[in-house]
C-alpha cells in the first residue's frame, strides 16, 4: 500500500461520484479564521466537488493557501529533476530489487515501451515516481482536472493572493533526501503494485468523495511504511503546516487552506496536531 500513499501525495485520479462532498474544517473564528480543505490533486473531468458551503468559505477567504502555488515552469522543473534525480553513474535497476520482483520489473518495463536501461540513470526515488506516473498515464487520468488546479484558477480570477506552503524543488527534495533503503522500498512497491493500483485506490477515492476520514485512516494503516518515510512525507510536513496555521491566526485574516486529504487523517495528521496545540478545530462539511 506504499504506492497508495504515493498516489495521495502526487495525485488521486480514479473515478469518483458526480457529486462529491470532501471533508472540510474551520479553525479560529470571526476575522481570524482558516478553512482546512482536503484535496485530491487530480480528478476525471466533470467531477462536481465544490459544494455551496465550500464555495462560500472560499469566497469569504482573503487568500488561497496550497501546497505549491501554481504550476512550475516545465523547463525549470526538468532541470531540477535532472539535478536531484540523476545518478552520477548508472546502476542497473534490477540490482536494486529483490530477486522475486526482477521478472515483473522486466515485464513492466517492456510493457511501458521504455528503452532498455532507461531507469538505470535515475535515483531509486525518481525511478519509482516515473513508474507511478506511467501507470497514471496508461489509465487515461488527467491531473489538469485536480482540485488544486481548479482552486488556483478560481483564486487568480478573483484576484485572491496565493500562498504556497512548499515549492516543487522542496517536494522533490523530500524524496531525494530519503535513505537508499527507503527509496528502494518505494521502487519495489511501485513495481509490485503495478497493474493493480487502480483497484487499491478505489476505496481511498470513494472515502475522499464522501468526506470519510475514518475510512482514509483505515486504509492508511500500513505497517510496511518505514518510520523515515512516514516522518518525511507526512509528520514533518504536517507539523510545518500547523506552524503556519498558528502564525496566521495571530493576525486578522481569513484563509482557505487546501492540502492533500492524506494529511487530514490519523493521529499525526494536520487536524490532530492543531488540536494537540490547543486550537479548536470544527468539522463543517
Amino acid at each position: 500500500m506504499i504506492v497508495c500513499r504515493l498516489f495521495l501525495i502526487l495525485c488521486l485520479m480514479l473515478a469518483v461520484p458526480a457529486w462529491a462532498v470532501p471533508a472540510m474544517w474551520q479553525v479560529g473564528q470571526g476575522k481570524r479564521q482558516i478553512t482546512l480543505y482536503g484535496t485530491i490533486h487530480a480528478l476525471p473531468k466533470g467531477t462536481d466537488w465544490l459544494t455551496p458551503q465550500a464555495a462560500g468559505a472560499f469566497n469569504r477567504a482573503g487568500s488561497l493557501v496550497v501546497e505549491i502555488a501554481g504550476p512550475p515552469d516545465p523547463a525549470a522543473m526538468r532541470a531540477v529533476v535532472m539535478e536531484l534525480g540523476r545518478l552520477p553513474v548508472p546502476v542497473q535497476l534490477a540490482s536494486r530489487l529483490p530477486d522475486d520482483l526482477k521478472p515483473k520489473a522486466d515485464a513492466l518495463l517492456k510493457a511501458t515501451g521504455l528503452p532498455p536501461g532507461a531507469l538505470d540513470g535515475m535515483e531509486s526515488w525518481l525511478a519509482a515516481l516515473t513508474l507511478v506516473q506511467i501507470e497514471v498515464a496508461r489509465a487515461g487520468l488527467d491531473p489538469a482536472a485536480g482540485v488544486d488546479v481548479a482552486l488556483i484558477a478560481r483564486a487568480r480570477a478573483a484576484g485572491k493572493p496565493l500562498v504556497g506552503l512548499e515549492t516543487a524543488r522542496g517536494q522533490l527534495a523530500l524524496f531525494d533526501g530519503l535513505p537508499e533503503a527507503d527509496q528502494r522500498l518505494l521502487l519495489a512497491s511501485a513495481i509490485a503494485d503495478a497493474g493493480k493500483t487502480a483497484e487499491q485506490m478505489q476505496d481511498l477515492v470513494a472515502a475522499w468523495a464522501a468526506g470519510d476520514v475514518e475510512r482514509i485512516l483505515k486504509d492508511f494503516d500500513d505497517a510496511s511504511l518505514s518510520p523515515e518515510l512516514e516522518k518525511r512525507l507526512f509528520r514533518d510536513r504536517n507539523a510545518a503546516w500547523a506552524d503556519w496555521v498558528q502564525t496566521a491566526l495571530k493576525r486578522p485574516g481569513r484563509h482557505f487552506m487546501a492540502v492533500g486529504a492524506a494529511h487530514m487523517a490519523g493521529p499525526h495528521s494536520l487536524i490532530a496536531m492543531l488540536k494537540a496545540r490547543g486550537l479548536r478545530v470544527r468539522r463543517v462539511q
